[in-house]
């Protein structure tokens, strides 16, 4: 059982979900918050940890278990072609990103902080970078 987030689960992770014949350009983990609709059809009643990628078409998350985060516990994967509004704002610390999206009946919102105690993922920074250039040139 893993006690912290990590380059060698997410990359495996995000992997297991990746659409065939994509390849990721950007990966971190982050946060979805509780209180969408995505999180409660998952059973999650409060943020739950999670792993994130961006390949040249899709946006992917691998939801992790609460008390186990080395299992993932759901599975999001959102053609960019299928994001209908992507908002993304500056959070409570400098370095965080709260991500808005919304795609038919699924409504996400997501928090990304380029530094942790609770995470060794040595590339969060660029990956974070690379997430948010990719979703914020969809939302032009």
């Amino acid at each position: 059982m893993a006690l912290l987030m990590n380059d060698t689960d997410m990359k495996s992770m995000l992997e297991s979900i990746r659409p065939e014949g994509e390849t990721y350009q950007g990966q971190a983990w982050g946060t979805l918050m509780s209180g969408t609709a995505e999180m409660l059809a998952l059973g999650a009643l409060s943020n739950v940890y999670c792993y994130i990628g961006v390949t040249e078409k899709s946006l992917v998350i691998a939801v992790l278990e609460t008390l186990d985060i080395s299992h993932i516990y759901g599975r999001i994967c959102l053609p960019f072609s299928e994001l209908e509004s992507v908002k993304i704002k500056k959070g409570l610390v400098p370095s965080q990103r709260i991500i808005k999206i919304k795609s038919g009946k699924t409504k996400l919102k997501i928090s990304l902080v380029n530094n942790s105690i609770t995470a060794k993922v040595k590339e969060q920074k660029q990956g974070m970078k690379v997430i948010c250039e990719a979703l914020e040139s969809i939302a032009k």
